[in-house]
C-alpha cells in the first residue's frame, strides 16, 4: 500500500528514539519499521494523509528529551502493511548520523542507586536510554552494543529482558549493565587492590575525609579529588599540579547539596541541573569552600555528580564538596587508561579508584557561564561533543578545520554539518599533539570522513596548521579573527551582512602584525577590517602575555605617563627603576617586539596596574582579577577615543589619576569596563550603520569577561541593534574551528 518513508536526522540514536518511535506507532495503530542507518533514523509506516502527517507532527513534539531533532524529511513510499510495527537491527552504508554526547545520570537512575532493594542499588554503572555514557565509549556508528566497549560485557538475563521490553526505559540502551553483567570498580590503595565495591568507596572517601588526593576514572577520564573545605589538601593539590592561582572547579552531590548553603538563582541553577551537567562559574562570595579554591575571585566554578560513581563516593564523604579537577600533569591531555593514571598522576596521589569499562574518547568537564541574556559555553566537551552546527553551502566536498593552537579543537563537515571535536587544549607539548592526532581519527573514523580539503590559521607556527598541511590534501588558510567572527555567524545561523567585534588575545594579521581588537564588516562575500584598537608595541613578543607588567609599561609609555607612574609601579608591582627602564628601551627600540591591537593585552595590562601583580600565573588571570573587582553598580566610564578610534591612553590618564587619588580599584575596574564597552558599542553601531546593516557579531576570548559582554550587549540591543553571541560554540579559540569551515564554505574573502 501507499505509505511513507521518514528519514530523521539529528540526536536521535542513542536517547531511545527507536523505542519511542515503536511506542508512538503502537499507539496510532500504524504498522511499519524504524531502522537506524547512518544517515539518521529511517521510518516506513504504512499510512498516508491525516494519520501520516499526525504521525509526523507528533514525532517533533513528543520526542524523547535528550533527542534533537535537525530535520525530517519525508516522501511516499510502497510499504508493507503487516499489521505490526517493528524495530530492525541498524543498516549499515553511507551517510551522516549525529552522534549522542554523554549526559549526566537521570533522576530515576538516582533514584534506583539510593533505593535499598534495587537490583542496582549501589551499582556504579547505572544507566538507561535517558542518560550516560555515548560519545565516550562510541567506537563506529551505527549506535549499538556491538560498536562500543561494552561488547565485551554480555548482557544477563535480567538486562536483556529489560532491553528488549518496549515498555522499560532500558529498552534498547546500548549501554545496559548490572552488577551481574556490568562493568566493575576497584581501588588501588597504596598497592593493595580491593575489588568488593563498597570497601572500595568507603577506603577511597576515607582518604578524602583524611586530608589525602585520590584518582578516580570518570566518564571521559580521570579526575584527582580532594576536600574543597580543607585548605590543607587544596594546597597539597595546588603545589603538586604546580597551579598557584587558577580557580578550581567544585563538585556537590546535587542540586539539594548546593541549596543547603546557597541560593544561586534559577539562571545559575537551570545550567547546574542540566541534563549536560557542566561546571557553571557563578559568584559565591559567603561560600563554605576553602579559600584557596578561587584565591583571586568570588566566582566559583559548581557542578553536580554527574556519573553514579561519583553519587556513590558522596555517600561516604564527611563534606558536601570536593575538588574534581582533570587527572593530568599541567600542558598534558587527561588520563583515561590505569597504567597511564598511575604513572601520570603517581606524584599526586597512590590511591586510585578505578572501574573496568574502557573509555573510548578522552573529554573534560565542559564549562559554562550565566549571561544577562542566556548562558555562554567557556569550554566545549562532556554533555555537548561532538554535537553538529548545520552550514548552508553549495560545497560538497568534505572538509576538515584544523582550528587554533591554544585552547583547540577541531572540526570536519560533511553534507551540510560541521561536527565538533571536544575540547582538546593547547597544542605546546607532543602529548597534546599525540591527542590531537586521537581525536582527528577517532572522529575521521565515527563519522566516515575523508577530507578533500584543509582549512587553518594563517599562522605559520601553530601546529594544528602544521597537522593540516601534512594531510596531503588542498589546504586554505583563515585568518585567525576573521574565524572568530564567522564563528559566530556560523552558531547563529546567520549568512546575511553584518558587522563583526573581535575581541582577543592574539592572532596574526594578515599584515604581518600581531591583532586582537578588531572591527570587521562582511558584506555579501567580502569581509573587510574597518576599525581597530590602538597599536601599542608589545614587548618581548609571547612573552608579554606571561608578563602583564611588562605591556602595562609600554600602555603607560605610549600614554605619555611613563615618567609620572615610576613610584606607583614600584609601589604597586615591585618594578625598580633598572627593570621599567629595560622594558621602555625595548619598546622604544623595538627589540624582540611587534606592534599590537590586542584587547587581552589590553585587560591583562590593566589588570596587572590594578591587582598590583606583574605575571599571569595562567593565561589571561589578571583580565580575570580585572573583571573580578569591578563594582557592579559604578556607573561611570573613562575614555576610549572617539570616532572609528579605540584608544585607551585617555582611559589610562584618568585611571593613574583615580589611583592617585585613592579611589578604590573596584570603581577604576568598573569604569574601565564601561568606558571600552561603551566605545566598542559605538564604534559598531557606526560601522553598522555606514554599511546598511543592523546585525552585529561579537565573539573572541576577551568577550569569555562577562561584565564586558553583557554590557555591550546592553548597549547595543538597547539601540536596536540585532547582537549575535556564542552559545554553542565558545567565544575563545574553541570556537575558531567552526569559523573557518563557514569562511571557506561562503566562499568569503578577507579585504584590508
Amino acid at each position: 500500500m501507499k505509505g511513507e518513508r521518514i528519514l530523521v536526522q539529528g540526536i536521535v540514536q542513542g536517547v531511545g528514539f527507536r523505542p519511542f518511535v515503536k511506542r508512538l506507532a503502537d499507539s496510532m495503530g500504524v504498522s511499519g519499521y524504524v531502522v537506524n542507518t547512518p544517515s539518521g533514523v529511517e521510518i516506513s509506516v504504512a499510512a498516508s494523509g491525516e494519520t501520516a502527517d499526525g504521525f509526523a507532527e507528533r514525532l517533533l513534539k513528543e520526542a524523547p528529551p535528550l533527542s534533537h531533532i535537525v530535520s525530517i524529511k519525508r516522501e511516499t513510499a510502497e510499504t508493507e502493511d503487516g499489521g505490526s510495527f517493528l524495530i530492525k537491527p541498524s543498516s549499515g552504508g553511507a551517510g551522516v548520523t549525529m552522534v549522542p554526547p554523554d549526559t549526566a545520570v537521570c533522576p530515576e537512575c538516582r533514584k534506583e542507586i539510593e533505593t535499598p532493594g534495587e537490583r542496582r542499588r549501589g551499582y556504579a554503572f547505572t544507566n538507561c536510554t535517558d542518560c550516560g555514557p555515548r560519545y565516550s565509549i562510541m567506537e563506529r556508528l551505527p549506535y549499538d552494543r556491538p560498536n562500543t566497549v561494552m561488547k565485551s560485557f554480555k548482557m544477563c538475563s535480567d538486562c536483556e529482558r529489560e532491553y528488549n521490553n518496549q515498555s522499560d526505559r532500558r529498552f534498547h540502551a546500548q549501554p545496559i549493565a548490572c552488577p551481574a553483567c556490568g562493568p566493575e570498580i576497584y581501588l588501588n590503595y597504596k598497592g593493595e587492590i580491593i575489588t568488593e565495591p563498597e570497601k572500595a568507596l568507603k577506603m577511597a572517601a576515607g582518604e578524602i575525609n583524611s586530608g589525602g588526593i585520590i584518582a578516580l576514572k570518570g566518564l571521559g577520564g580521570y579526575h584527582l579529588i580532594c576536600d574543597a573545605r580543607n585548605s590543607f589538601a587544596v594546597e597539597k593539590l595546588r603545589e603538586l599540579k604546580n597551579r598557584k592561582e587558577k580557580p578550581l572547579a567544585v563538585m556537590c552531590r546535587d542540586i539539594g547539596s548546593l541549596k543547603k548553603y546557597t541560593d544561586p538563582g534559577e539562571r545559575y541553577l537551570r545550567l547546574i541541573d542540566s541534563p549536560e551537567a557542566p561546571i557553571v562559574i557563578m559568584p559565591w562570595k559567603d561560600h563554605p569552600l576553602s579559600p584557596l579554591i578561587n584565591p583571586l575571585s568570588d566566582k566559583i566554578g559548581v557542578m553536580t555528580a554527574y556519573t553514579p560513581l561519583h553519587i556513590l563516593l558522596f555517600d561516604y564523604l564527611n563534606t558536601d564538596f570536593i575538588v574534581a579537577t582533570s587527572g593530568n600533569l599541567r600542558d598534558e591531555p587527561i588520563a583515561k587508561e590505569q597504567d597511564e593514571a598511575e604513572r601520570n598522576l603517581g606524584r599526586f596521589t597512590d590511591v586510585f579508584l578505578h572501574h573496568s569499562r574502557p573509555i573510548k574518547t578522552r573529554l573534560d568537564d565542559s564549562v559554562m557561564a550565566a549571561t544577562a541574556g542566556g548562558y555562554t559555553i567557556l569550554r566545549r566537551s562532556r554533555g555537548f561533543a561532538p554535537f553538529p552546527v548545520i552550514i548552508n553551502s553549495d560545497v560538497k566536498a568534505q572538509v576538515f578545520a584544523a582550528g587554533a593552537n591554544l585552547k583547540s579543537g577541531m572540526a570536519f563537515y560533511k553534507d551540510g554539518f560541521a561536527f565538533l571535536s571536544q575540547y582538546i587544549g593547547d597544542l605546546d607539548t607532543a602529548e597534546a599533539m599525540e591527542l590531537y592526532g586521537e581525536v582527528y581519527s577517532g572522529m575521521k573514523g565515527l563519522f566516515g570522513a575523508e577530507p578533500e580539503i584543509a582549512v587553518s590559521d594563517i599562522h605559520p607556527g601553530y601546529r594544528s596548521a602544521d597537522f593540516a598541511g601534512k594531510l596531503g590534501i588542498s589546504h586554505v588558510k583563515v585568518q585567525h579573527h576573521a574565524a572568530h567572527f564567522a564563528s559566530c555567524l556560523a552558531e547563529n545561523s546567520f549568512y546575511g551582512d553584518a558587522v563583526g567585534v573581535v575581541m582577543d588575545g592574539f592572532g596574526l594579521g594578515s599584515d604581518g602584525e600581531a591583532w586582537g581588537g578588531e572591527f570587521f564588516v562582511k558584506k555579501c562575500s567580502s569581509v573587510s577590517r574597518r576599525a581597530a584598537l590602538r597599536k601599542f608595541v608589545q614587548p618581548g613578543m609571547d612573552a608579554a602575555a606571561r608578563h602583564p607588567g611588562r605591556m602595562l609599561v609600554s600602555y603607560l609609555q605610549g600614554s605619555g605617563l611613563l615618567e609620572r607612574c615610576r613610584p606607583m609601579l614600584k609601589l604597586r608591582l615591585g618594578m625598580e627603576k633598572g627593570e621599567v627602564d629595560l622594558v621602555a628601551s625595548v619598546c622604544e627600540k623595538m627589540i624582540n617586539s611587534i606592534l599590537t591591537t590586542s584587547a587581552g593585552r589590553l585587560f591583562e595590562a590593566a589588570g596587572s596596574l590594578l591587582a598590583g601583580k606583574k605575571t599571569n600565573e595562567y593565561e589571561g588571570a589578571l583580565a580575570v582579577a580585572l573583571e573580578s573587582m569591578a563594582d557592579k553598580g559604578e556607573r561611570g566610564a573613562y575614555p576610549f577615543g572617539s570616532a572609528l578610534e579605540l584608544d585607551p591612553a585617555g582611559a589610562f590618564v584618568e585611571m593613574v589619576s583615580d589611583l592617585e587619588r585613592g579611589v578604590p580599584e573596584g570603581i577604576v575596574s568598573a569604569r574601565f569596563h564601561n568606558g571600552f564597552a561603551a566605545r566598542a558599542a559605538e564604534i559598531a553601531m557606526r560601522l553598522a550603520s555606514e554599511n546598511g546593516t543592523d546585525t552585529v557579531a561579537l565573539s573572541g576570548g576577551v568577550f569569555q569577561n562577562i561584565r564586558l559582554l553583557d554590557s555591550v550587549v546592553d548597549i547595543l540591543e538597547s539601540s536596536g541593534v540585532k547582537t549575535l553571541t556564542h552559545k554553542k560554540v565558545p567565544a575563545n579559540d574553541g570556537g575558531i574551528a567552526l569559523g573557518q569551515l563557514y569562511f571557506f564554505l561562503q566562499g568569503l574573502a578577507l579585504s584590508e
